[in-house]
């Protein structure tokens, strides 16, 4: 057991350096193909009043994004005020950026809340990622259609399609105690670690939102807005270039999908992924490389700034008591 630790350990940080060397070579790649001086005095020349704009959504979508969470944290009786939900939300945003995989932040929300109820702490957070999820790729069907209809492009409906019945399958046998109960010879037989017996804890508990159509409405409904308000900020980031032609169309359409091609793990926090989905996206919209990367840096780096505020609340802030 300790020798398969330690083998697992030396996996992950193997796997991690490689993902940071490919992100790495991602953007020098576009550097490469892309004038830097253009891209500096871009950034040089930004108008600081839209910057600040630009920031506005993002809160929002922090404060959507825990709003959404703590909608699920009541449901199940998680003693949390939303207060507290916010605080911990903007302290696992601040991990994000360190942990090496993409819900590094969802261990966080997991061990404040926790204490003596780990694994409805667990379900809530899985719940939230799956409706998170079904709710980007509703919004993403709604854009890829809308390319369809009027600009006659049909590459990603399909990817929009399978990921959300995909998703909604994965949901559907996380929530019904019918759909999973197929599964449940198979997982039970899972001895090695009690991988069976924790699966199944889990789906147990899990099963409690499959007839909370209430909440997940709601929680779908954040997980939609919160896409708007991520396509609202990099649309300003380009009004602060002086960008004015681009309406914000393209944004609410290649947005969603950017996000998507983000969460496929090749790269540390899905760096240079990102980048050269921008690129490569808005070059459809008429904007140039140089401009793209310009709005992917910059908006990232407003993200980035908001999550410094989780480093501060993870110094002074103390861990709520849980009933």
């Amino acid at each position: 057991m300790l020798q398969f630790n330690k083998g697992r350990n030396r996996f992950n940080k193997l796997w991690t350096i490689l993902r940071i060397l490919i992100g790495v070579g991602l953007i020098v790649f576009l550097l490469l193909k892309l004038d830097v001086e253009k891209v500096i005095s871009n950034i040089k020349n930004m108008n600081t009043g839209y910057l600040f704009c630009a920031l506005i959504p993002y809160l929002f979508f922090i404060i959507f994004s825990a709003w959404r969470w703590q909608v699920l944290l009541d449901y199940k009786r998680i003693n949390m005020n939303f207060k507290d939900s916010l605080i911990i939300y903007f302290i696992a945003l601040f991990f994000n950026n360190f942990l090496p995989t993409t819900v590094g932040g969802d261990v966080m929300r997991i061990v404040y809340t926790m204490k003596d109820r780990k694994t409805d702490a667990l379900a809530v957070v899985i719940a939230d990622r799956m409706l998170g999820f079904i709710g980007l790729f509703i919004f993403g069907l709604f854009a890829v259609i809308y390319l369809y209809l009027f600009q006659k492009r049909s590459e990603f409906i399909s990817i929009m399609v399978i990921g959300l019945v995909l998703l909604v399958l994965i949901t559907s046998a996380l929530f019904s105690k019918r759909i999973y109960s197929v599964l449940h010879p198979v997982v039970a037989n899972l001895k090695i670690l009690r991988i069976g017996e924790m699966i199944n804890n889990l789906h147990r508990t899990m099963t409690e939102f499959g007839s909370a159509w209430n909440v997940i409405i709601i929680c779908l409904l954040h997980s939609i807005i919160i896409q708007a308000l991520l396509a609202l900020s990099p649309f300003l980031v380009l009004r602060s270039m002086g960008n004015f032609q681009i309406s914000i169309i393209p944004f609410f359409i290649y947005l969603p999908i950017i996000n998507v091609i983000s969460m496929i793990p090749v790269s540390f926090n899905a760096l240079g992924v990102r980048e050269n989905a921008y690129v490569l996206l808005f070059s459809r919209a008429g904007l140039n490389g140089e401009t793209s990367l310009t709005v992917s840096l910059v908006s990232f780096f407003l993200v980035f700034i908001w999550s410094l505020l989780g480093g501060i609340f993870f110094i002074f802030y103390k861990k709520p008591e849980n009933d």
